[in-house]
This record gives structure tokens, sequence and C-alpha cells, in this order.
């Protein structure tokens, strides 16, 4: 057996890369969710989905609606 081999001093440095790495994807993902989130109840969130929806809905042609409508009254 050699006298250099000590199993305690290999793999520190791969170790201490996938530390930092995994750090820095821990903070790149936390980052982004702050800045990109926005919590369901949020009012600005609201209005602007509300506006969009409601244009959706007014574009649409009524025949659509009005079909389905007129088969269940008969």
């Amino acid at each position: 057996m050699s006298a250099s081999y000590d199993p305690n001093k290999q793999g520190w440095g791969a170790a201490v890369v996938t530390c930092v790495f995994t750090g820095a994807l821990l903070f790149g993902a936390w980052t982004i969710h702050k800045n990109t989130y926005r919590h369901p109840r949020d009012p600005m969130a609201q209005q602007v989905y509300h506006e969009r929806d409601a244009a959706k809905h007014a574009a649409a042609p009524a025949g659509d609606h009005a079909a389905p409508e007129a088969e269940a009254k008969h």
C-alpha cells in the first residue's frame, strides 16, 4: 500500500464545487420567484385578467352561446 494514499483528502474539491453550484441555482430560483410571482389575490392581477377576459367574451359571436339556451327551453 502506498504511503501517499489518504482517502480523507479525495473528492473535497468536487464536493465544494457541487455545493457552490447548488447554492447558485437556489439563489437564481429564489431571485426569479421574487421578481415574477404574483399572488392570486393580487388586485392588480385580477384587474388585468378581468379586462382581458371581458374583452374575450365581448368579441365572441353571440350565435355560439344562443344555440344551447334555445335547445334547453324546448
